[in-house]
């Protein structure tokens, strides 16, 4: 069963998270920091109102997780109140997939938004998470572009 996450769960999905972010390669090195960081969102934020975090529990351990996180637009013909959902962090422990856990948390993550008058859900899709979302109705556009300040 897909339930909101608490902070008691914030270990659990630091874990997910830092073999989410294993899994795509972008660990670089500096793990022991990006894993402090992430501790710090989801402690600071499990309980923000403009976020939400579900998981999903198999035998009593958390194997599958996602977020939104919500913002206002200013308001665009197709949505007239601006409010928009981005859906990040999903992901499955690799020896749980396949039993339907990403899907169950999509939809939850997408009745949560449907509740909270959400008009427009937005994600970034990895090449292995295309067809979850496609199944689910997401349409794939290439309109996007990104700029990162480098560091000093």
């Amino acid at each position: 069963m897909v339930e909101k996450a608490a902070l008691e769960n914030v270990q659990d999905l630091v874990k997910l998270r830092m073999l989410l972010m294993k899994e795509l390669g972008e660990l670089n090195g500096n793990e022991e920091l990006f894993r402090k960081a992430t501790e710090e969102y989801f402690t600071a934020n499990i309980n923000n109102p403009h976020s939400y975090t579900a998981i999903l529990k198999a035998n009593g351990e958390i194997v599958s997780a996602g977020s939104i996180v919500f913002f206002i637009r200013p308001p665009s013909p197709s949505n007239l109140q601006g409010k928009e959902a981005y859906v990040m962090n999903m992901y499955t422990a690799f020896d749980h997939r396949k039993h339907g856990y990403s899907s169950a948390i999509l939809k939850h993550l997408m009745q949560y938004c449907q509740k909270s008058g959400v008009n427009r859900i937005w994600l970034n899709a990895s090449s292995a998470g295309k067809s979850l979302y496609q199944k689910h109705g997401f349409i794939e556009y290439e309109s996007e572009m990104e700029y990162k300040f480098e560091k000093n």
